[in-house]
């Protein structure tokens, strides 16, 4: 199996060098200098309206234009930035103190009647604000009190260890240009606080973004910057390739492994926070059973997975959550189970499993899941498990997931985007989570303890959870997601595990 991928990849490498040899780029060339970057993206935004960002691409144009009431650091520690400090004062109260002398592009204040009304847009009904999820799962903002022109007080529903989460997501917009200009206008025409303000969008081509001298932290390092639609991989890389983007987004490992060796740029990475698991629908035999759960986590060689199939483009965790999410205790204790064929073999002879087929489900979401489910049926193979393998289109796939009706085993993709254990945990291990095929009274109670209580003594909590987890084989976590980038080495930058873009984070070398 081993000879057949790399056969595979020696073709695929041939096929890349050939094609960025000799492709011609579609898109105008964007003269480059010493003041100006183009990174290359694969889908455009589909609104510069923070009220109704959904996807990270266009997330990594708003946030240049915009700046958050509280930001997410390189470490993805949550820090304030327009907000100078957000104090809990009581249970369900926090005070937000907003910094002074920041400004919109067009001479508005930012005040907390500039919040409030951010917020309030967002929670409108009429607005249908994707954005909404964010400020009213899990607990909810009630109320939003103006105590003077920078301080602010949110009443939120219950407590809310999120709290300072969500206010990463509140971008302030201008009242008064929104107001007279409508929302319509206002997602083509934006109107910021953040370190850059609009030039010119070509829908599905390009965003030119220009540095503002007057920015409150000060000037950018960089100063214009293009986000270019280039949908096809290896458009991306013979951009690279050609000098013609700095950075270029959503790289293979296939091509990845080809970029490595050449001049003049490199490869960087970073574990996201979604983590591919092998899970289990509890209510399906044999899955019901502790011992069979074990063989599973023992019989797979995830290192084999991730330097063999995946060319080393993917992450080792010790939990079904990332390295690269913050939040819990992750230094001392590996929560996974060691790659132990032998133990995996006698479990099947004990339960009497031996050549009994047992069905194991996939989505086509992700162009590898069909190669890692044979790579795993092939180590259940090698202990005496035969596995059917079903691929299927997503959206009946996760429909069944929803509906909690899998099969006995399943490969599963943990997102996160909230960047935060609970509802990571809640959606994939509580008994009523909204996709889980698990229970576990005692998780539960702990799911519920997480949301009283903060810092340290809720990180503990989570360490208690994934010990259950690890214990009662609730599931068999495989790798962290990466992140992938082509970069210039005219460019030092360092990638984040939120797959954000800031160039603010970037500067240029001589």
């Amino acid at each position: 199996m081993r000879r057949s991928r790399s056969s595979k990849l020696l073709t695929l490498c041939a096929c890349v060098i050939l094609a960025a040899l000799s492709f011609v780029l579609s898109f105008e060339v964007v003269a480059q200098n010493s003041a100006s970057i183009v990174i290359a993206q694969t889908t455009d935004a589909s609104t510069l309206d923070p009220a109704f960002r959904v996807d990270t691409t266009t997330g990594n144009n708003i946030l240049h234009i915009y700046d958050p009431l509280m930001m997410r650091g390189p470490d993805m520690e949550v820090v304030p930035w327009l907000a100078e400090s957000v104090e809990k004062i009581s249970d369900y109260v926090w005070e937000v103190q907003l910094k002074r002398g920041v400004f919109f592009t067009n001479g508005e204040a930012l005040n907390a009647a500039a919040v409030r009304f951010s917020l309030e847009r967002i929670l409108d009904p009429e607005m249908q604000s994707p954005m909404k999820r964010w400020f009213v799962t899990i607990a909810s903002i009630d109320d939003v009190e103006i105590v003077d022109d920078y301080t602010l007080r949110f009443t939120t529903s219950s407590l809310d260890p999120l709290f300072t989460v969500r206010m990463t997501f509140l971008f302030p917009v201008p009242p008064l240009y929104v107001q007279r200009v409508g929302d319509s206008y206002f997602g083509l025409h934006p109107i910021g606080t953040g370190p850059y303000e609009l030039v010119e969008w070509v829908r599905d081509d390009h965003i030119t973004l220009r540095a503002k001298s007057d920015y409150w932290t000060g000037i950018p390092p960089i100063q214009d910057v293009t986000f270019r639609v280039v949908p096809e991989e290896l458009s991306r890389v013979a951009a690279l390739l050609n000098g013609e983007a700095d950075l270029i987004t959503s790289i293979s490992p296939y091509q990845a492994e080809f970029l490595r060796g050449v001049s003049g740029m490199r490869i960087e990475s970073a574990a996201g926070s979604r983590v591919i698991t092998v899970d289990f629908d509890i209510d399906v035999g044999p899955a019901d059973q502790l011992k069979f759960r074990q063989l599973v986590s023992y019989a797979i060689d995830r290192d084999e997975i991730i330097e063999g199939l995946l060319r080393g483009f993917a992450q080792p965790v010790t939990a079904s959550l990332s390295p690269g999410t913050p939040g819990w205790v992750k230094d001392a204790d590996d929560y996974t189970y060691p790659y132990d064929p032998v133990m995996a073999r006698q479990l099947a002879e004990e339960l009497g499993l031996t050549g009994q087929e047992i069905l194991m489900r996939a989505s086509t979401s992700d162009p590898d899941h069909q190669d890692i489910v044979l790579a795993i049926a092939s180590q259940l193979a090698d202990v005496g498990i035969t596995v059917k393998i079903s691929m299927e289109e997503w959206g009946s796939w996760f429909a069944d997931l929803k509906n909690h009706d899998q099969s006995a085993l399943y490969l599963n993709s943990q997102g996160n985007v909230w960047i935060d254990p609970y509802p990571q945990l809640d959606a994939f291990y509580h008994s009523q989570g909204f996709i889980s095929c698990y229970r576990n009274t005692e998780v539960d109670a702990l799911l519920a303890a997480s949301n009283e209580v903060l810092g340290e003594a809720r990180a503990a909590i989570f360490g208690q959870i994934l010990k259950i987890l690890e214990d009662d084989a609730a599931g068999v976590p495989l790798f962290a997601r990466v992140f992938t980038y082509g970069v210039s080495n005219r460019l030092s930058w360092s990638p984040r595990s939120d797959d954000v873009i800031r160039v603010m984070e970037m500067s240029l070398q001589d």
